[in-house]
C-alpha cells in the first residue's frame, strides 16, 4: 500500500476536550481543602491527542469530529488549527458545551484522576459518518467511544484498504463489531478482560484476536507494553522518567504506535517508539505539553533506562 494512493497518512474520528488541569501536592482527602500547586488549562481528548503527535512528526493529519460552539470548543479548534490538521470534516454543533474535564495530579507520582463531561450532542451518529473522509488516509483511528459510528467507519475503511487502528477503552453497544473490524487493537490494561470475561491478560489477547484484528497490544504504563502478534506474545519494559503528569500517556502512545506502522517497522520498533514516546510526555504536564520530537524518541530508545 502506497501513501500515494491517499490525501492523508493518518485520519482520525473521535474525541476532542479542554483538560483544567490541578497539580495537588497528595490526592485529596473527602471533605478536604488543599491547596493546589499548579493549575493550567490545556486541550485533549484522545483522538485528537494522537493526531496532534503524528502531525509535529510529520505526517499528512485529518481530524473528523464534533465541537460544540461555547468558549471551550473554539479553544479546542484552535488549538487543532494551529498544529495544521486538516478540519473539513469538524462539526460545531450549536448550543452544546465542549467536552472537559477536571483533571488532579499528584505530585508526588504524577498519576491523574479525570473528571470529565460530555454534552450528548456531540456524539457522532452513524448517519453522520463522512465516508469520503474516512476512506482518504491510509491509516484511521478510532476511540470508539461513539462505537456504532465508529463501526461503520471501519466497515468503509475496510473497503478500501484503509488501515484501522483502534483505541480500546470501554464496552459499548457496538465494540463487538469494532474489535472485529479493526487490524490493531491498542488498548488500556483492563478492556480485554473486561470485552472477553477471560480473567488471565494473555487468553483474553487470544480471545480477541480470534474475533479478527491482526495484533492485539494493551499498554501497561511505566511497565511498558505486552502485544500478540502472529501468533507470538512480545513484551517490551517501559522507560524510567521524572513522571510530572500521566495525562494523554495513551494518547502519544497510540499515536506513535500509527507513527511506527507508517514507516513500516516491525512491530518490537513500533512498540518501543511508542513507549518511549509516552514516557517523555510525562515529563510535562498536559495530554500534549511533552509530546517529544523524533530524533529525542529515537535517543530514548537508544541510551533510556528501563524499568
Amino acid at each position: 500500500m502506497t501513501s500515494e494512493r491517499f490525501d492523508f497518512d493518518v485520519v482520525g474520528m473521535g474525541l476532542n476536550a479542554v483538560d483544567h488541569i490541578c497539580v495537588v501536592p497528595r490526592f485529596p482527602q473527602y471533605e478536604e481543602k488543599l491547596r493546589m500547586q499548579d493549575f493550567r488549562r490545556t486541550v485533549g481528548g484522545q483522538v485528537a491527542s494522537a493526531l496532534v503527535a503524528c502531525r509535529r512528526w510529520g505526517l499528512r493529519v485529518k481530524y473528523i469530529g464534533k465541537i460544540g460552539d461555547d468558549e471551550m470548543g473554539e479553544f479546542s479548534y484552535r488549538s487543532l488549527e494551529a498544529e495544521g490538521l486538516d478540519l473539513e470534516h469538524v462539526k460545531q454543533v450549536k448550543g452544546a458545551q465542549n467536552q472537559f474535564a477536571f483533571i488532579l495530579v499528584d505530585a508526588t507520582n504524577g498519576e491523574r484522576t479525570i473528571i470529565w463531561k460530555r454534552d450528548e450532542r456531540l456524539a457522532i451518529k452513524a448517519e453522520e459518518v463522512p465516508l469520503d473522509a474516512i476512506a482518504s488516509g491510509r491509516f484511521l483511528l478510532l476511540d470508539g467511544h461513539d462505537a456504532q459510528a465508529a463501526a461503520v467507519a471501519a466497515r468503509e475503511a475496510r473497503k478500501h484498504g484503509v488501515t484501522i487502528v483502534l483505541d480500546a477503552e470501554t464496552v459499548k453497544n457496538g465494540t463487538a463489531e469494532l474489535v472485529s473490524s479493526s487490524h490493531y487493537v491498542v488498548c488500556s490494561r483492563e478492556f480485554p478482560r473486561t470485552f472477553t470475561g477471560e480473567e488471565d491478560l494473555e487468553k483474553a489477547m487470544g480471545v480477541i484476536i480470534a474475533r479478527g484484528p491482526s495484533c492485539v497490544c494493551v499498554t501497561l504504563g511505566r511497565d511498558g507494553a505486552i502485544c500478540l502478534w502472529q501468533g507470538d506474545i512480545l513484551r517490551v519494559k517501559g522507560f524510567k522518567v521524572k513522571c510530572v503528569d500521566s495525562t494523554g500517556a495513551g494518547d502519544v502512545f497510540h499515536g506513535g504506535f500509527i507513527y511506527g506502522l507508517s514507516r513500516g517497522w516491525h512491530i518490537g520498533k513500533v512498540l518501543d517508539f511508542a513507549n518511549a514516546a509516552a514516557a517523555l510526555n510525562c515529563t510535562r504536564i498536559g495530554a500534549r505539553g511533552g509530546i517529544a520530537k523524533v530524533d529525542e524518541i529515537v535517543d530514548m530508545i537508544e541510551k533510556g533506562q528501563r524499568w
